[in-house]
């Protein structure tokens, strides 16, 4: 019979990680061995009902905020209703609501994950080192996130479990049409796709995007940038582009559900955050066969080897990106030969079942142990 796992998450809204988790507890439930639930804290969103549709079982808490203390008591009560054997916290608020209610819940095994190296707001990273060996282990994506851990609090043991996807998804993806595209048919589209957060610093890869095209519009003036998603940062950046003198040549379509196909109408993905704890959206395109030029940060150094598998930046060189957007487009042979590479290392090492496999193993040792 399958042992019970229970995923606590803040929410599941469109978003990064209720799309890793909706994965990993797909290909636990295809596995058998473990039949997972998962718990978002506030109401449950588009991703839950996502996850229903594939046959795992959602539950909300409903929490209106992080002082509803009637949240900790609607936890105890469903951890006593499923009864499962471990439980899985993603992200801080859940491992700090697990970790408190942990005496409550009677005797089961808890790990916390953590995917970020973000600094801020440092509350975070001082409560997370509060909590961190109030669990069987830490599970991260990348060693530079289990090393950042570290640096606030001890923990029993660490697992890193790099990110999953389901490479012919987007291996495989058809571009978004000519005809759709909000740019001129004969232009060259360069871009980024995700969440508009300051901390991805979208205002610096508008910057760079200027240096390149003023630097020589003669010669860049076909050059488009799509920043497809949203955020509170894009009244901002359009601000920005409008004060660069650029605004006709940065153009945001939106946020979409349909990520493979936007990455296969760009010619670079950029990358301009240097706090990424993994980088979902680098693998992605990657996958695509799209070449990605990204700041350097220790999680990505962990997936990308420079002008191997993508093009490693100096965040510290002003127009090193342009320069980087340049060279890709400039050189066929060196952009086919990354766009290779980098679609054999996403299917080989960053598959979405080598991922739940991952999390198979961290269960099933915690269990024997």
């Amino acid at each position: 019979m399958a042992q019970r796992v229970v995923f606590l998450i803040t929410d599941l809204d469109l978003g990064g990680m209720p799309l890793i988790v909706r994965r990993i507890v797909r290909g636990l439930k295809e596995a058998k061995r473990w039949n997972p639930t998962v718990v978002s804290i506030k109401p449950p969103g588009i991703v839950a009902r996502w996850i229903r549709h594939e046959g795992v079982e959602v539950v909300g808490l409903n929490a209106q905020s992080t002082r509803d203390i009637q949240a900790v008591h609607r936890w105890v009560k469903t951890l006593q209703t499923i009864n499962p054997a471990a439980v899985i916290s993603v992200l801080v608020h859940a491992n700090a609501l697990a970790a408190i209610a942990a005496p409550l819940a009677g005797p089961r095994i808890y790990f916390q994950s953590i995917h970020t190296i973000q600094p801020e707001p440092k509350w975070h990273w001082r409560l997370q080192g509060l909590i961190s060996r109030q669990c069987h282990g830490i599970i991260t994506p990348s060693q530079a996130v289990l090393d950042r851990v570290g640096q606030f609090g001890r923990f029993h043991h660490g697992y890193v479990i790099p990110f999953g996807l389901d490479y012919d998804t987007f291996a495989l993806a058809q571009p978004i049409p000519v005809a759709e595209r909000p740019w001129p048919a004969d232009a060259i589209a360069v871009g980024y796709i995700g969440r508009f957060d300051p901390v991805k610093r979208l205002d610096l890869l508008v910057r760079e995007f200027a240096e390149l095209l003023l630097r020589d519009y003669r010669r860049w003036g076909k050059l488009y940038l799509a920043l497809i998603g949203y955020g509170s940062e894009e009244k901002p950046l359009r601000a920005l582009a409008a004060q660069l003198g650029i605004a006709s040549h940065v153009v945001f379509p939106g946020a979409t559900a349909e990520p493979a196909r936007w990455y296969k109408a760009l010619r670079v993905l950029c990358m301009p955050s240097t706090v990424e704890g993994f980088g979902m959206n680098i693998i992605e395109a990657m996958a695509c066969g799209t070449p990605v030029a990204v700041y350097r940060s220790p999680a990505v150094e962990e997936i990308v080897t420079d002008q191997e598998t993508g093009f490693l930046i100096n965040p510290d060189r002003n127009g090193s990106m342009a320069d980087a957007i340049a060279l890709l487009i400039d050189n066929d042979g060196l952009a086919d030969k990354i766009r290779k590479q980098a679609q054999a290392l996403v299917m080989d090492r960053f598959c979405a079942q080598r991922m739940v496999e991952g999390y198979q193993r961290v269960l099933d040792q915690a269990i024997a142990s």
